[in-house]
């Protein structure tokens, strides 16, 4: 007599189902972490990468129309008669600058009523070959004036301009994430040739002693005056530092996740020259 043995099939036991459970979710963690890790890198970079680049673009256009400043065309115009000076804490400066007898102006104030932010009001007389901060070309002996200052509503380096005394235009953002800007004069009162302190433009005895501006500017990853959550949160957990801007101290409003970076940078002048 045959014996036939049927084959008998054993599914998955609750232990081994559990187990099975249990290495999938481990598994699904593993890769949701080198996901969000390698997100959280990417995020880090391209923030980073636009700082960088907000730096770049803010030196450039500073340092660009800085360096014009006293520039004359025409050098029958006395350079001791062009220029007059914004003191600190002006609280208008655009009434300040819009006096007519004052066709070249270099100086800075707080445009808020505090310490910080600062501005910068600077002119020169045109050959034909100069652009504006805002990128218009600056017809031959025309007085230019380029208005700078940081709008801490939208953390925003902005400019405005005006030719020959006439109305300002308004002001156009030009680069972001600028929390706050500072201005110091390099001036030369030992008759040395070189800088020997910096000082704010009241401080200024005679235009041509100065011989450098020093700019300072606090450049964020993200926009401060912003909801949070955007592509600037970098830093692991939120900060609230104290940051020197050329001896005024700068403090967030709140803390964040922003990377910030103080940018400082002395820049030459080689038109502030006596009569």
């Amino acid at each position: 007599m045959t014996r036939h043995f049927s084959a008998r099939h054993h599914g998955f036991g609750l232990i081994e189902f559990l187990i099975a459970i249990a290495i999938t979710l481990f598994l699904v963690a593993g890769l949701a972490t080198i996901y969000l890790s390698n997100e959280q890198g990417s995020v880090a970079q391209r923030a980073e990468a636009s700082l960088a680049d907000n730096i770049r673009l803010a030196v450039t256009l500073l340092t660009t129309d800085i360096r014009q400043t006293g520039y004359r065309w025409n050098l029958s115009e006395p350079v001791s008669g062009m220029f007059t000076i914004i003191p600190d804490y002006e609280a208008d400066p655009t009434a300040f600058l819009a006096t007519p007898s004052n066709p070249l102006i270099m100086g800075d104030w707080a445009n808020t009523g505090s310490a910080l932010p600062y501005g910068l009001a600077l002119s020169y007389q045109s050959d034909g070959t100069l652009n504006n901060c805002q990128g218009q070309l600056v017809p031959m002996g025309t007085i230019d004036t380029d208005v700078w200052k940081v709008d801490t509503a939208t953390d925003q380096l902005e400019c405005k301009t005006r030719f020959n005394n006439n109305g300002f235009d308004s002001y156009v953002p030009l680069v972001n994430n600028v929390e706050t800007m500072m201005v110091r004069f390099g001036v030369d009162t030992q008759g040395t040739g070189s800088v020997s302190t910096y000082v704010s433009a009241p401080a200024v005895d005679v235009y041509s002693q100065i011989l450098a501006v020093q700019v300072a500017l606090l450049m964020a990853s993200g926009d401060a005056a912003a909801p949070q959550g955007d592509v600037g949160d970098v830093l692991p957990t939120p900060v609230q530092g104290n940051y020197d801007l050329l001896g005024m101290t700068y403090t967030p409003p709140s803390p964040d996740r922003y990377l910030r970076i103080v940018v400082v940078r002395d820049i030459a002048l080689k038109n502030l020259l006596a009569d």
